[in-house]
């Protein structure tokens, strides 16, 4: 997962490449890590490229020059980096916020246990284009593998319900359950608001680092 540790590859500012790897990005720091099993050894100051790709698809570009180099580790500094288009239909966003979940109740009567459904308070934990991870109180097994979520603010310019499905099996945490699930389908505007609140948190975690336009990166 970006910025923690993304697969990579090792690239000459020519394109030739070097290795695949890992890559990781320090928006403090301003530096990125390349690791892999053996990584080359490369000239102090000179300029590399690392791509760094989610499920097979390319997120982010940097380029920078080489600070430290050894057969374990590449330190890369003055670093620029081309956020690609696109980028953010295979990223997530792991930035938590509040949320509403329609959850099952029983309601127990004099002679027989009544299903009814309310809405309660849950927990975001992170959000993708294809699904979400959710923390909420423990839903009733049977009910668990479908189930909807209301969401407004950060994501949507008004309240909106996603409809979720195929979950994993909760794993308990004190008296909150994590969830895992495929979001449905969606309309237009729901994913549009649901791309650009990705792309947005993702950019947010490059922090200060010089962006460029991947043409011109690549051009270069």
């Amino acid at each position: 997962m970006f910025p923690v540790k993304c697969k990579a590859i090792l690239k000459l500012i020519n394109g030739e490449i070097l290795e695949y790897g890992f890559a990781s990005y320090s928006a403090e720091e301003q530096h990125l890590d390349f690791t892999a099993q053996f990584v080359p050894i490369l000239q102090i100051n000179s300029k590399v490229t690392v791509v760094c790709t989610e499920n097979g698809v390319t997120t982010h570009v940097f380029t920078g020059d080489v600070y430290l180099s050894s057969p374990k580790l590449l330190r890369v500094i003055s670093l620029k980096c081309a956020f690609i288009l696109g980028a953010e239909r295979v990223l997530a966003a792991h930035v938590p916020f509040e949320a509403q979940v329609y959850v099952p109740a029983f309601r127990h009567g004099l002679f027989a246990n009544r299903l009814t459904y309310r809405w309660e308070e849950c927990c975001i934990k992170a959000i993708s284009m294809n699904g979400a991870a959710i923390e909420c109180p423990e839903i009733v097994s049977e009910f668990a593998d479908k189930i909807t979520i209301k969401i407004s603010d950060p994501i949507f310019s008004k309240p909106t319900e996603l409809h979720l499905h195929t979950g994993e099996k909760g794993l308990m945490f004190g008296n909150h359950t994590k969830y895992k699930y495929k979001i449905g389908k969606i309309n237009k505007r729901c994913e549009s608001e649901l791309s650009a609140f990705i792309r947005n948190a993702n950019m947010t975690l490059l922090g200060n680092i010089e962006l460029v336009d991947e043409q011109t990166l690549f051009s270069n």
